[in-house]
């Protein structure tokens, strides 16, 4: 018969062999959360890598540029600022042996009269004579922004043309040619001029015999209220050309009446001092004015910025004309003659200002 050996558990071992097991319990946990840790930086490592790659990797496509172009917006023309004359100051008359002291001592009307004229090419090339049809004129105005005038047969560009006209006595003279009187003549051309003008641009009228006045003098005998050139220059407003505003000029145009001497210096003076200053002038006369002599040693006071000056004789060969001739000139305007019928420009025109055609 066998022994069978019965043995109790240590109790101590089971204990060592316990603690056994929860350290390797416990150590198998701490190296899958490393593994865990280690796993998720990785992960992380490689998006990083990813976003940085994209990152780095140029793009092929090119993104066409949109360019935009904005014209330059007009500046703003300043204010002709000019030396006020004192009140005491009076234009100067010219001298004894000019030969512009010459006195009008009446104002008959011819027994012949000028059809008023129209020129197809108001430009014609110098010593060229022009014959004119019933009106003067070419249709609208032409230039840059705001547009042109066109004033007879006188085209300039600009925005702000000022009209400077004889309204004195002389121009109630029959026209030579017939067709009425230079007065009447003389309005069809400006009424016309203006009802061309584009509507982006600005008119005034300056009227001139013995004083120079506007449409907002107010009547009867406008020349005896108008400025003779000494003192406060006068206001002279600016129009727009549109249709309400041209219908008012051109009202007050056709009621003008034709009064008084001649002299230049006082609507030079308004047109020059107006705000902004204009950039088209038209200066016409048909008289003998008593201070030429003065506007001409006064021309770099009154236009200092040397704005051209387009000026026109009106029936008007001799001494007078080339004064006119001669602003023209120092202003880079342009003259032109009408005489008999006809539109002189250049050496034709040139050679009716000799003191022999007074």
């Amino acid at each position: 018969m066998s022994d069978i050996y019965v043995t109790e558990t240590d109790s101590a071992q089971l204990a060592a062999n316990s603690q056994a097991v929860r350290m390797t319990v416990e150590r198998q946990r701490r190296r899958e959360t490393l593994q865990s840790a280690v796993t998720a930086l990785l992960g992380f490592g490689v998006v990083v890598a990813i976003l940085a790659l994209i990152a780095l990797i140029p793009l092929n496509k090119e993104i066409p540029q949109i360019v935009t172009y904005q014209a330059a917006t007009p500046e703003e023309e300043p204010p002709i600022k000019m030396k006020e004359l004192t009140n005491n100051a009076q234009p100067k008359p010219p001298g004894a042996s000019s030969s512009m002291a010459k006195v009008i001592a009446a104002q008959s009307k011819s027994p012949v009269a000028v059809p008023i004229p129209v020129t197809a090419n108001p430009d014609s090339m110098f010593g060229m004579e022009e014959d004119f049809g019933p009106g003067f004129g070419t249709g609208e105005g032409d230039g840059d922004g705001g547009g042109g005038a066109t004033f007879f047969g006188s085209r300039r560009a600009g925005r702000n043309v000022v009209f400077i006209v004889d309204f004195s006595g002389s121009m109630e003279s029959d026209a030579e040619g017939g067709g009425g009187t230079r007065i009447q003549a003389l309005k069809k051309e400006l009424v016309r001029s203006i009802n061309s003008l584009s509507s982006k641009m600005n008119v005034s009228v300056i009227f001139f015999s013995t004083t120079g006045w506007t449409i907002d003098t107010e009547g009867p005998d406008h020349y005896q209220k108008g400025f003779r050139g000494n003192g406060k220059v006068p206001d002279v407003n600016w129009y727009p050309a549109n249709d309400r505003l041209k219908a008012v000029v051109v009202d007050a145009i056709q009621k003008m009446p034709a009064k008084g001497g001649t002299n230049w210096y006082p609507p030079l003076k308004m047109a020059f001092s107006m705000t902004p200053r204009p950039n088209i002038v038209y200066l016409l006369s048909d008289g003998e004015p008593t201070d030429s002599d003065y506007v001409l040693e006064k021309m770099d006071e009154l236009n200092p910025d040397g704005v051209p000056i387009d000026t026109i004789a009106f029936e008007l060969p001799g001494t007078p004309a080339g004064q006119l001739m001669i602003i023209a000139e120092e202003t880079g305007g342009k003259f032109s003659m009408i005489y008999k019928g006809k539109r002189l420009v250049g050496s034709s025109a040139e050679d009716m200002t000799g003191s022999e055609h007074d």
